[in-house]
């Protein structure tokens, strides 16, 4: 299947339409029931924007599907702009999609969805200060997209610290763009705050954004086996993108390893958002996805042997719908 993807023609974004809606086919379909969604840690932004498709279970699914579909073509571009894989292709935005859709809970519209959407486009204005002389648009840019994601999903404030020790490992970081930096964080959570301070919700909002994106861990194991299935999925997937390190280093240009460091940054920021949360809900991991497309990219890409690469995506893909459809067969 992946050889499909192994070209970088527009209309192969065409296939990869076709191959999201495969993916979430079970939700779509009703195959796969919507989880009973986390409480206390939405940001405002998603109720009231979202709220009502998120608890119709089809429309949810449908939205669902529509984001991570746009999602996998911002990682693509992600991945094309910056050369990070030897050649271009859509391999990268496949992989976004599958791991993006390899859990039911990922499967429905959820806050934590909706952040990871301006993930893609924070790493983007992140990546191109390198070697720029002055860079405060795109350092503005990066801490705006971020605090956006937050706006919905308050845990996804931890990608803050980590845009900008990213933008310190690409260059210097002077005084001057760290301000435009700091500015890319107050503008629109100063904006936010004054839309719902004029209609008697600004209490609400600061309690909600300033108190709610860090916690004591939750529970995270239950005597529930689809708990482990699901968990045990993402455990292979971190240990795949942990112990593949030296060869996603391997003979890159010294401006992609620092990109690679980046995403190995945000992807342990992203488990740090995920665990320390009041209840423990697999969905909180979607913000790990990208750095882990961008990761299994590289380990496929690092399989000469094209019948291993189609295996492994094979196995990966199995995985995804056998949880998917694990609950009808409890």
């Amino acid at each position: 299947m992946l050889a499909f993807f192994r070209n970088n023609q527009f209309t192969t974004a065409v296939t990869l339409a076709l191959y999201v809606a495969l993916l979430h086919l079970p939700a779509l379909v009703g195959w796969v029931p919507m989880p009973i969604p986390a409480k206390g840690t939405d940001g405002l932004a998603f109720g009231d924007l979202f709220g009502r498709i998120a608890g119709d279970a089809r429309w949810s699914a449908v939205a669902a599907m529509i984001l991570v579909y746009f999602q996998a073509l911002l990682v693509n571009k992600l991945a094309d702009t910056f050369r990070l894989m030897n050649d271009r292709n859509w391999i990268p935005g496949v992989l976004y999609a599958l791991v993006a859709s390899c859990l039911p809970d990922f499967l429905f519209l959820t806050p934590p969805l909706v952040a990871v959407t301006f993930v893609p486009i924070a790493l983007m204005r992140t990546f191109r200060v390198y070697k720029q002389t002055q860079a405060y648009g795109d350092v503005f840019d990066a801490a705006f997209w971020i605090v956006l994601a937050a706006l919905f999903h308050p845990a996804s404030t931890w990608l803050l610290f980590t845009t900008f020790i990213g933008i310190l490992i690409l260059r210097s970081f002077p005084a001057r763009e760290q301000i435009a930096f700091f500015t890319g964080v107050f503008v629109p959570a100063f904006l936010a705050f004054t839309v719902y301070f004029w209609f008697d919700r600004g209490g609400e909002f600061v309690s909600t954004q300033f108190t709610q994106w860090i916690s004591a861990p939750g529970t995270l194991f239950t005597n529930d086996l689809h708990t482990f299935l699901k968990t045990g999925l993402m455990a292979i997937m971190l240990l795949v993108a942990l112990t593949g390190f030296n060869v996603y280093y391997y003979k890159k240009l010294i401006q992609v390893q620092k990109f690679i460091t980046i995403f190995y940054w945000f992807l342990f920021a992203g488990l740090i958002a995920a665990v320390l949360q009041p209840e423990m809900h697999t969905e909180y991991f979607i913000l790990l996805m990208p750095s882990m497309a961008i990761f299994l990219s590289y380990s496929i890409q690092s399989l000469r042997n094209l019948f291993m690469a189609e295996v492994f995506h094979f196995a990966l893909l199995v995985a995804a719908f056998f949880i998917q459809l694990f609950p009808n067969h409890s």
